[in-house]
């Protein structure tokens, strides 16, 4: 049944008059009729008393009645739910990547708890392409990710460029300054990286294949923060996107190293479900406060000094 059917069948009943129903309705007589006819084959029963004037309802009429004034009550709370002027509210589930973890929980979170009160945020911390298949599949409603050089957003999800940052080399204050290194010295000392599926320890395989090389990791976590921790105490070199790491001051205890081989970039990227309701505000929302997040380190030479 349909509630273009519910609804002619209330108007009928409370008019007790196809005629002046349809008059209310915007439909001919024959139309009301026909809707009438198609909702009580539907439902098996008969609805009115035709042999009366004004229009009476049967005892299932009466019944049915009480039912459709219902249903056309929840499907009006339902519009007006997800009317434009109602505020976004319930769960936003939202994935980082492991190293935008500090950028996209700091200030960018914080607006959107003070514009969206009556949100409930979920944070999700994962690589890149697990949480793209999860906004895919409908786990998450969007996702903070970071794509390679040459690497491009699924073409079937909402996907908008926040930015292009280097990837510096980085390592302890005290072994920058007892370089110049070069690739095969750095790999020497080793690596302090995330496990298998890090972009940057792909790339860093990549750049030591030519040399005969594989990278020699001496430590790995998924945390970015204890990462740069361990590199800051000179346990091994580093890679990571410096300027994405918000207000980490770990990042002070380190500096990046010249290294012409291996240069990577990544792209951040804001990747949402293909229909987001009235979360749309929230992700406009979003992408304007990382891409605000992002624009004033861009002035910091120091960290631009690796990538040149």
């Amino acid at each position: 049944m349909k509630l273009n059917e519910i609804h002619t069948f209330v108007a009928v009943a409370e008019a007790q008059s196809v005629q002046e129903a349809g008059r209310r309705l915007g439909l001919t007589q024959s139309a009301v009729s026909r809707l009438i006819q198609r909702l009580e084959a539907e439902l098996g029963v008969t609805l009115f008393d035709r042999q009366t004037k004004p229009l009476t309802l049967t005892r299932d009429g009466d019944l049915a009645l009480a039912h459709a004034r219902r249903i056309l009550n929840a499907a009006t709370d339902l519009s007006d739910a997800f009317a434009g002027s109602a505020d976004p509210q319930g769960l936003l589930r939202l994935g980082m990547a492991h190293v935008l973890t500090t950028l996209t929980a700091g200030p960018p979170l914080d607006e959107l708890r003070a514009a969206f009160p009556g949100l409930t945020i979920r944070l999700h911390a994962d690589w890149s392409t697990p949480l793209m298949e999860q906004v895919r599949s409908g786990a998450l409603d969007g996702a903070v990710v970071l794509l390679c050089e040459g690497q491009s957003p699924p073409d079937d999800l909402p996907c908008q460029r926040l930015g292009t940052e280097p990837v510096s080399v980085i390592a302890s204050v005290a072994r920058a300054a007892a370089g110049p290194w070069s690739l095969e010295a750095m790999n020497r000392v080793g690596w302090v990286l995330q496990p298998d599926g890090c972009r940057y320890r792909t790339a860093l395989a990549a750049a030591l294949t030519p040399l005969g090389q594989r990278p020699n990791v001496t430590v790995e976590s998924f945390d970015q923060s204890l990462l740069l921790s361990l590199v800051a105490r000179g346990i091994g070199f580093g890679l990571a996107p410096l300027r994405l790491l918000g207000d980490d001051r770990v990042a002070e205890r380190v500096r990046p190293v010249d290294a012409p081989d291996l240069r990577p970039s990544v792209t951040v990227w804001l990747v949402t479900a293909r229909v987001v309701g009235r979360l749309n505000a929230v992700f406009d929302r979003l992408e304007r406060s990382l891409t605000a997040q992002m624009a004033p380190a861009a002035a910091d030479p120091l960290l631009y000094s690796a990538a040149e």
